[in-house]
């Protein structure tokens, strides 16, 4: 008898653990959308920002939800566009950097809160499952906003970048994507993460389970490399080569489930989304070949 009482006792604290973690996941700390501000511009990449022309919108998602969005413009009018995609517990203002860098090339930028991100509702975080739907939203929208005609690129950083991914299953119209540090599966990250604290793998079905129980999110459905099997967008992956929290193996896991053109990029001493900030000159010469590349490809018709 006192086994088993000992035996659920276990269970219950496993599960009081497990439930523990899994909201923490779907509910990340994070700071405000001013402290993101004050974050960015103490790292000095708002530079011009606040000179830039600037539009803000919000669009209805798949599900009706209110997403927050911004246009950066050009310094120039031009008919092309890139949507960018932040990362986990983070907000629209870590897009900024990289406007910086597009707006250089001609390119007018959308940037945008996450789902549950930002300025947006309280939602819980799928790691890129829903959110997915979301950006496609934001693509369609961008089409019916700016024009059929333009040339529409993507780029995300970290859960942005596999959120890209899982979009780019659904093969939306655009005709480039820039994946800085995504996961190829989210499971991986979560197994990595047990480890460095010092719990045994097999707490992944228990934090999977409360996940889906509590919050009806899963984490192995968040597989951003399997989105890409039919993908014939061209890619660009960029990742630091000490990221420890999203390892760069994971890029050589992307470029072998994409079926269209793929190039990597690897940033020696860059930990994770630090790639810009380790060789800032390098990132623009990646990004000015590589769009110079696909800018000279056939436009694909939008239907």
């Amino acid at each position: 008898m006192v086994i088993v009482y000992v035996l659920a006792a276990l269970v219950l604290i496993v599960l009081i653990a497990s439930g523990c973690l899994a909201r923490y996941l779907v509910y990340p700390p994070r700071p405000t959308f001013d402290e993101t501000l004050r974050l960015e511009a103490a790292m000095r990449y708002l530079r011009d920002y606040d000179e830039t022309k600037n539009t803000f919108y919000t669009i209805r998602s798949f599900d009706g939800y209110e997403l927050h969005a911004e246009l950066i413009e050009a310094d120039a009018p031009s008919d092309k566009y890139v949507i960018l995609s932040h990362g986990y517990s983070y907000d629209r203002h870590g897009s900024i950097k990289y406007t910086h860098l597009f707006r250089a090339l001609g390119y007018n930028c959308v940037i945008y809160d996450s789902r549950g991100h930002g300025l947006n509702k309280k939602a819980p975080c799928a790691f890129g499952v829903t959110e997915c739907r979301d950006l496609r939203a934001l693509i369609d929208d961008s089409y019916a906003r700016f024009g059929k005609d333009i040339f529409l690129g993507l780029h995300g950083e970290s859960m942005g970048s596999a959120l890209t991914m899982l979009c780019l299953g659904q093969q939306p119209p655009v005709r480039f994507a820039v994946l800085d540090c995504g996961y190829a599966d989210f499971r991986s990250v979560i197994e990595g993460k047990l480890r460095s604290f010092h719990l045994p793998r097999l707490m992944l079905w228990p934090v999977e389970l409360m996940c889906r129980v509590l919050f009806r999110v899963s984490i192995l459905r968040a597989n951003p490399a399997d989105a890409l099997r039919e993908n014939d967008v061209p890619l660009c992956l960029i990742h630091g080569e000490s990221d420890t929290l999203i390892p760069v193996s994971h890029a050589a896991k992307i470029k072998a489930a994409t079926r269209g053109y793929c190039e990597v990029h690897t940033f020696p001493g860059a930990e994770h989304a630090r790639s810009f900030l380790s060789d800032e000159p390098r990132y623009l010469r990646i990004l000015t070949a590589f769009i110079q590349k696909v800018e000279k490809t056939e436009v694909p018709d939008h239907g």
